[in-house]
């Protein structure tokens, strides 16, 4: 797996992880402490079931089945990366292609079990608007051998929940990079080829 792809693989599960509530945090609770409380879940959760998940993949995929999947709003996420070829999709190929879309994150989070290896995470201070309804939370993955690494994640509030919806690592945004690459296929070989490429997990270089 490429750098690019191990880093977003763990930022974007560290993402994920950061908007499961944490002892049934309310909406109300600021975004930064909904991430610094759930993030240590998500890491706790790793470390304590690290036997069962190298045992049984499958228990990372039912994971992410009951759980994970409902704190992201893919809907949202496909409209943004797919740009202008999402308003000129019908609606069987946006159902389509959000639900591999979905498979897709999926999979960069199952993958990201095998690229963790006990790096701490830090939320440095940051200003956070209190009624905001949409947000940047700024963290840190502190790497023992190498610079820290900036990881950004991007939420909204939608019915009484924080969502995710792009995680930026390094400043690269893993929406609009998936965005100029998918572009790309549209144009040259059409949104269905797009789908099916995506569907089948063949979808050109990663970062």
């Amino acid at each position: 797996m490429r750098r690019w792809q191990a880093l977003w693989s763990v930022g974007l599960a560290l993402a994920i992880g950061c908007v499961v509530p944490s002892l049934a945090a309310a909406a109300s609770e600021p975004p930064r402490v909904v991430v610094e409380q759930t993030i240590q879940q998500v890491l706790d959760t790793l470390e304590e079931n690290a036997a069962v998940i190298d045992d049984n993949p499958d228990a990372v995929e039912a994971l992410v089945a009951d759980i994970v999947l409902p704190r992201f709003d893919f809907e949202l996420m496909s409209r943004f990366v797919l740009g202008q070829h999402w308003r000129q999709a019908d609606s069987a190929q946006r159902e389509a292609f959000t639900a591999a879309f979905r498979d897709l994150l999926v999979r960069t989070y199952i993958s990201a079990i095998d690229e963790y290896s006990g790096e701490d995470v830090q939320i440095p201070a940051q200003r956070i608007p209190d009624d905001a309804d949409r947000v940047s939370v700024q963290t840190e993955i502190v790497r023992p051998d190498g610079p820290s690494i900036p990881v950004a994640y991007a939420l909204f509030l939608r019915d009484e929940q924080w969502k995710v919806f792009d995680v930026t690592v390094e400043g690269v945004s893993l929406v609009q990079n998936y965005r100029a690459q998918f572009s790309d296929i549209v144009r040259a070989d059409g949104l269905d080829e797009l789908i099916e490429r995506v569907s089948a997990g063949v979808i050109g270089d990663q970062p």
